[in-house]
């Protein structure tokens, strides 16, 4: 029997991994960017469903129903934006316009959402977040991406289809953005290397803060299993190394493999600040998916620089 799969988000920096990985696991993939175009060469949506600021679910359902039984797999989000209504547009409209064409076609088998860590909002410093934790989102993004996900809880409970939530730590590794900690370091030492700089010198106003860092490849890993056994009505994942990591350790991490020597700059301009420590419990991942992490931080670290050497344009 064919598994079917689409993937919206499907060029993104998650997007691309998860479409690889399920591909590879056996699901007939198709990925699905924000403008609607596919890219299995069967058409794409019929119509841009992508409307200035506002997505219209009834081209998106019209398709879905095209396409036949499948899983429906969201990884559409504006992680570093800091435009509100483009936070807004991506992380909560969309999701409650894919909700939406879900209920109007009635052909999702699964609903499968990206989430994010900043959903469980300030976290108490040596303490792991597991998923039943409470939500309370203190950013703008946070509070966004909680919402997202809800649309899609009750689209799956409209249609009783199962739905899995996948909340994403910091997820790094080869092929990444352009924003936040782990792009500016894979960055900075990329330039370092191409260069021959003698050190790197960072933007990092607080080096302790702790984060909970986590390959993407492990992310698409967690994602396709979850993606085989849908579980009960309602399952949530933390994707997380449950290690937790400080912007300095990291930074020792790349200069450890370059032998590029750095220092921070205490400059706080154009960086996010949120919670100082962050880190996941990944119990339930493990024990109902049978999931673990496979790639450590140096395994990321020269998988990312790897990549940058040979084929820089193609990031972001």
């Amino acid at each position: 029997m064919v598994r079917n799969a689409i993937v919206f988000g499907a060029r993104g920096f998650i997007g691309r991994h998860v479409t690889a990985v399920l591909a590879a696991d056996g699901w007939h993939c198709t990925g699905v960017d924000r403008y609607g175009r596919a890219t299995d060469g069967a058409g794409d949506v019929g119509g841009s469903y992508y409307r200035g600021d506002d997505w219209s679910p009834v081209a998106l359902s019209r398709y879905l129903r095209d396409r036949g039984p499948a899983l429906v797999v969201n990884a559409v989000g504006a992680p570093w934006s800091t435009d509100p209504s483009v936070v807004r547009r991506d992380n909560a409209v969309w999701p409650c316009r894919l909700a939406q064409a879900c209920e109007r076609s009635g052909t999702a088998t699964a609903i499968l959402h990206l989430g994010s860590s900043h959903e469980y909002g300030d976290t108490a410093p040596g303490v792991p977040v597991a998923e039943s934790s409470a939500l309370a989102p203190v950013t703008e993004y946070g509070r966004s991406k909680a919402m997202g996900a809800s649309y899609l809880v009750r689209a799956a409970y409209r249609t009783t289809r199962p739905v899995t939530v996948i909340r994403a730590f910091n997820v790094i590794g080869p092929g990444h953005g352009r924003n936040g900690i782990w792009a500016t370091a894979a960055g900075l030492y990329r330039a370092a290397v191409q260069e021959g700089r003698s050190h790197v010198v960072a933007n990092a106003p607080l080096p302790e803060t702790a984060r909970d860092l986590i390959d993407v490849r492990d992310v698409a890993a967690l994602v396709s299993l979850a993606a085989r056994r849908p579980g009960p009505a309602v399952a949530v994942y933390n994707a997380a190394s449950g290690t937790a990591t400080s912007i300095r350790q990291l930074f020792d991490a790349f200069a450890g493999h370059t032998g590029i020597p750095y220092r921070f700059a205490r400059n706080s301009t154009g960086l996010r600040i949120g919670s100082t420590w962050q880190c996941a419990d990944t119990t339930r991942a493990r024990t109902h998916l049978g999931w673990t992490r496979r790639f450590t931080l140096t395994d990321s670290v020269g998988a990312a620089l790897a990549l940058d050497a040979a084929a820089p344009a193609t990031l972001g």
